[in-house]
């Protein structure tokens, strides 16, 4: 691969399209293989540890089934960002790295950005619902009760907002329509205020109020540990880290979206901070709630244990050839034995020799007799 992201020169795959921009192609070759790098890890770490999280959630007897659904909305959406956008964000990537100018300036590029757009924002506006009813069921259990139908409109509405505001700001691109640049920024910044700062300033105000809930909680839970009460306190716990790796990594996104004119090399380093939290998201959240870890361990030692007994299969296998190499080493020493019967047969042939023997003498004695 030809490593260079200086396209200015003449360009071997450049054609009637165009030239890749200056904004892509004046970055450092080496952070754009780190990104590369980090797409594919996100990929592998991410997906398998947003299907653990999955699995933890929909084989939970004590969630409820309203809770459930927006925790799909949180980490399905995060499952699918690290199935079909990592692979495409490196391959545009590859096509900076390389000036090919035909695969960056396909449409998948575009379709990419839709995608990863909406399901970026389904996953903060899932995190800030969840930690608002949880606040909300904290602060007043018996009053706020999510129910499922609730939680449908709530979900609905994540997944319209999302589709809306991305089509919004993406489709006069799209069209070919004419903006002017000031116009176009204010845009975009009310995009991001809207799509990923003002959701998580909402989660941090929410847990924020919730650690306030469980410290004035803190008595009469210590008084009333019912199995309820220790699953809410892990519940409440898992979504508080989430949280708090989503402070530390999406943040910074959301203001480098506000920045005025960053360059590519800002932009590739701050989202590569940004979908680190794709791997970091699933494993706090199962780490923090005692019981999908203990149930995640149980897991493993049992896949570990049905692997060595698979690979202990094999030394039966090897009992059965030795016994049988032993029941042929045992069948040729009985016929060493059934040869050694041999003499009985010699002696045989002994007494013949001495039965002849005997006539021989009979016949001297004969003999003997007729000269007498």
């Amino acid at each position: 691969m030809n490593v260079t992201a200086n396209c200015s020169e003449a360009c071997p795959n450049c054609t009637e399209t165009g030239e890749i921009p200056p904004y892509y192609r004046l970055t450092s070759p080496n952070l754009l293989l780190a990104a590369i790098v980090h797409c594919y890890v996100v990929f592998a770490l991410g997906s398998l540890g947003n299907s653990v999280a999955l699995w933890c959630v929909v084989t939970c007897n004590k969630t409820k089934p309203a809770v459930k659904l927006l925790l799909y909305t949180v980490f399905l959406p995060l499952l699918l960002l690290c199935l079909v956008t990592r692979p495409l964000v490196a391959h545009i990537i590859t096509a900076i790295l390389t000036c090919d100018v035909v695969s960056f300036n396909s449409s998948l590029k575009y379709v990419l950005g839709i995608v990863y757009s909406t399901l970026a924002q389904m996953e903060l506006l899932a995190i800030a619902a969840v930690s608002f009813f949880r606040m909300k069921a904290l602060w007043s259990p018996q009053v706020h009760i999510l129910r499922l139908r609730v939680a449908v409109a709530v979900v609905v509405s994540i997944g319209f907002f999302a589709v809306l505001t991305t089509l919004g700001v993406t489709m006069p691109k799209l069209l070919g329509y004419q903006i002017d640049r000031q116009v176009w920024r204010g845009i975009n910044v009310l995009y991001f205020l809207l799509s990923t700062m003002v959701p998580v300033l909402v989660t941090v105000t929410c847990y924020a109020l919730i650690i306030l809930a469980m410290r004035r909680n803190q008595c009469r839970l210590a008084s009333n540990q019912h199995t309820s009460n220790v699953h809410r306190v892990d519940a409440t716990r898992s979504m508080l880290a989430v949280c708090i790796t989503n402070l530390l990594l999406s943040f910074p996104h959301s203001v480098f979206h506000l920045l005025e004119d960053p360059s590519f090399n800002l932009d590739a380093t701050f989202h590569i901070l940004f979908s680190t939290h794709f791997i970091v998201d699933p494993i706090v959240f199962v780490g923090f709630n005692q019981s999908f870890r203990h149930r995640v361990v149980e897991r493993v030692r049992a896949g570990v244990t049905w692997m060595t007994q698979c690979c202990s299969w094999t030394s039966p296998i090897s009992n059965i050839h030795s016994s049988s190499v032993t029941e042929t080493t045992d069948q040729k020493s009985s016929v060493t034995v059934s040869s050694d019967l041999k003499p009985w047969i010699t002696v045989s042939s002994d007494q013949k020799s001495s039965v002849t023997e005997t006539a021989e003498q009979k016949s001297s004695v004969t003999d003997h007799h007729h000269r007498l």
